[in-house]
Parts: C-alpha cells; structure tokens; sequence
C-alpha cells in the first residue's frame, strides 16, 4: 500500500484513516487468497478428495507454494501495519504531553 506523503506529515485523523484502510485491506487479502489457499491445500491433503484420489505432488506442492507465498505477503502487510499503529500511538503521546 503506497501513501502520498510521509507518515510524520499526515495529520493523527490522517494515520488512523490510513490504519483503518490498511486493516481492510489485510482482512481483504486472507479473504480473498489467503483462506482459498488453506482451503486448496486441506481438500488434497484429505482422505476423501474432490478433484482426484490421487493428487499429483506438483499440484500438493504448487498449493504449499501458493500458501507459503500468501503468508509472506500478509506478514508484510502486518508489518508495515504494526508500523504505522507504532507510529500512532508515539504521535497520540507526543500530542497529549504537549496539551498538559
């Protein structure tokens, strides 16, 4: 998620809109590719298969993949999350030591 200027120049109503836009898009992104690909690796790693009895280790593989993919790019999504959730509440502090 790319943002227009930096966070120290945003005003506090600016990050926490922006937090709250890169929260949907994190449950945004396990919804749409995180949970298929859960889904995907548990329907051919069961018993009882829908596609075939047998699935090849390629297609196992290309779901482990997948999923592997998808984690990383959610732990990167949180990261910068967890960044700007930091940067807020430091900025939230600053502002109420300046007020007293």
């Amino acid at each position: 998620m790319v943002i227009e200027k930096p966070a120290r120049r945003m005003t506090l109503r600016q990050q926490l809109t922006h937090a709250e836009k890169c929260s949907r898009d994190v449950i945004e992104h396990i919804q749409g590719s995180l949970l298929p690909s859960i889904s995907d690796v548990r329907d051919l790693s069961r018993p009882v298969r829908r596609r075939s009895h047998y699935p090849t280790m390629i297609s196992l593989s290309n779901a482990l993949n997948k999923l592997q993919q998808g984690g990383v790019e959610i732990n990167q999504i949180l990261e910068y999350l967890h960044e700007q959730l930091q940067e807020i509440r430091d900025r939230a502090r600053r502002e109420r030591v300046n007020r007293v």
